[in-house]
């Protein structure tokens, strides 16, 4: 009989070995605290820097489809794409401390746009509004740089229009399959509809804009 209680306190230590300190843990986790809300993207020299080849030239060429187009901006992007993606690189990599400005502070000192007026110049609307940025550039584009033209057209947005006429709240990568469904663009689409080719992407962007809220209805006067 000894021994059987040797044997069962024996059980019983082990049995609190294993399961009592996960029952600790379980205990010192907080429960029900809600998710906190994903702070807005910081489109900076860290992340610029984190980018591959073909979303940093979705990037540049978003950035310059917003500011040529929308905002209108006075100094025009002249030079190729590639061009702009080296010195924006080089820019970065010179020193760690100029990696917290925005690309779009670094694109306009490295453009000398400093001085750009900070509305869109009245009467400045180009005859070919969005140029070459339509269906059949999104179709044809690698989808990193899909991912990287959203996220360059909204930082132009949000740095020179302060998001004025429209609010985009929805991660980037979340609008790129928004478009897509636009355009009808699948994984099995061979060929980009016809009807559609010619919508501007900036035109579809603007669809999926956020919602204006509503006003508030006051109450009627008591009587």
């Amino acid at each position: 009989m000894a021994q059987v209680r040797s044997l069962s306190s024996a059980i019983l230590v082990l049995f609190a070995l294993l399961f009592l300190p996960q029952a600790s843990r379980g205990q010192s986790q907080p429960a029900g605290k809600p998710a906190e809300k994903s702070a807005a993207p910081r489109y900076n020299g860290d992340w610029w820097l984190s980018l591959g080849g073909w979303e940093q030239y979705g990037v540049i060429s978003g950035y310059e489809d917003c500011y040529g187009f929308e905002y209108r901006g006075s100094v025009a992007f002249t030079k190729e794409i590639q061009v702009y993606i080296d010195e924006l690189n080089k820019y970065y990599l010179s020193d760690p401390a100029l990696r917290k400005q925005t690309v779009s502070e670094a694109l306009d000192l490295l453009r000398k746009a400093g001085n750009d007026p900070s509305a869109p110049v009245a009467g400045a609307t180009p005859t070919e509004a969005h140029g070459q940025f339509d269906g059949r550039f999104w179709f044809d584009a690698d989808p990193a740089a899909e991912l990287g033209f959203v996220e360059g057209y909204l930082a132009c947005h949000a740095a020179k229009l302060k998001d004025a006429d429209a609010k985009f709240s929805k991660p980037a990568s979340e609008y790129v399959d928004l478009i897509n469904k636009a355009y009808n663009i699948t994984d099995d689409t061979d060929e980009v509809d016809a009807d559609k080719a010619p919508i501007k992407i900036a035109d579809v962007l603007h669809t999926l804009k956020d919602a204006e809220p509503r006003p508030a209805v006051k109450p009627a006067p008591s009587h």
